[in-house]
C-alpha cells in the first residue's frame, strides 16, 4: 500500500525507526550531508529550531520526552500538515515553498520528533514589508490597489480548493514582485475544510490587522470586498471585521505588557 504522505511526489525510505519522505531533488546521502550542517539559525524556541542551510530551510521539532512525544504520536496528522499542505497547494497552482524532505523520527511506535526541509525563499519578503516598501518609495494609489487586488486573488484560491489557513496574517504571505504570492507557516493549513462565515471572518481580521496601520478603509474595504462571496454584504461585514480586529489588537497588546 502506498503511504499517504508520499502524495505521488516522494519516496518513502525507512532508516532504523525513522521514516524519511524524499522528493527527487535530494538523495538520502545528500539529505544526510545537508542536515549535518549547522547552517544559519533563523528562529529557535523550546518547541522548534529553524535554520537555513544553503538553498534550504530546515524546521526541526524539539519534543523532549513525555507529553510532546505523546501529542505528536496521537495527533500525527496535525504535525504532518506543512508537508502535505505544501504538496497539495502546489498541485493546485497555489504558491507554497517547494517541499524537499520530511523526516519522522520514531522509537518503538512513538514519534520522537520530525523535520521538514523546503526551499528557502530567496529575495522574498512578507506582504506587510512589501507594502511598507511601496509606500516608502512613494507608490501611488493605483499601484497599491493593484497589489492588494492581486493579493486578494491569491487568497481566494484557498477556499476554492478547501484549504483553510488558520494564521493568514501578512507575515505568512510572501512575495517577490507584488503580483505572485507564496503562503508559508503551512502547519496552520487544514485541508478539506469547507469555509464558513466564521472562518472567513477570522482570515479577514488577520489581513485587516496586518494592513490597517498603513492604509485606510478606502483601500482596505475594496480589498476585503474582493474576497467576499455574494451572500455577504460589505456594509454589514466591515463593522464585524473592525470590531473583531480591535479585540484582536487589544489582546495582543495585553499579552505584550
Amino acid at each position: 500500500m502506498t503511504d499517504a504522505l508520499t502524495l505521488g511526489h516522494s519516496v518513502l525510505t525507512k532508516r532504523g525507526f525513522s521514516r524519511i519522505y524524499l522528493t527527487d531533488e535530494l538523495s538520502l546521502d545528500q539529505l544526510d550531508a545537508l542536515l549535518a550542517q549547522p547552517g544559519e539559525p533563523l528562529k529557535s524556541h523550546h518547541k522548534r529550531h529553524v535554520r537555513r542551510v544553503e538553498a534550504y530551510l530546515i524546521k526541526e521539532s524539539l519534543l523532549g520526552w513525555g507529553l510532546g512525544m505523546i501529542r505528536h504520536t496521537f495527533q500525527r496528522s496535525r504535525y504532518r500538515r506543512a508537508w502535505t499542505a505544501s504538496h497539495y497547494l502546489r498541485d493546485h497552482g497555489i504558491g507554497a515553498p517547494r517541499p524537499v524532505a520530511f523526516v519522522e523520527k520514531r522509537f518503538a511506535g512513538i514519534i520522537a520528533g520530525n523535520l521538514l526541509v523546503s526551499e528557502f525563499l530567496e529575495n522574498y519578503r512578507n506582504v506587510e514589508d512589501f507594502l511598507y516598501a511601496l509606500i516608502q518609495r512613494g507608490a501611488g494609489r493605483d499601484t497599491i490597489m493593484s497589489f492588494l487586488l492581486d493579493l486578494a486573488a491569491a487568497v481566494n484560491q484557498l477556499p476554492e480548493v478547501n484549504a483553510y489557513h488558520a494564521d493568514l496574517s501578512g507575515k505568512n504571505i510572501f512575495t517577490r514582485d507584488g503580483k505572485h504570492f507564496v503562503f508559508i507557516d503551512l502547519d496552520a493549513v487544514e485541508l478539506n475544510r469547507s469555509y464558513d462565515d466564521a472562518l472567513r471572518l477570522k482570515n479577514h481580521v488577520q489581513l485587516y490587522d496586518s494592513f490597517c496601520d498603513l492604509l485606510n478603509d478606502t483601500m482596505l474595504v475594496p480589498f476585503l470586498e474582493r474576497m467576499l462571496p455574494p451572500h455577504l454584504d460589505p456594509r454589514v461585514w466591515m463593522p464585524k471585521v473592525r470590531k473583531a480586529q480591535r479585540h484582536r489588537r487589544s489582546r495582543t497588546e495585553a499579552r505584550g505588557k
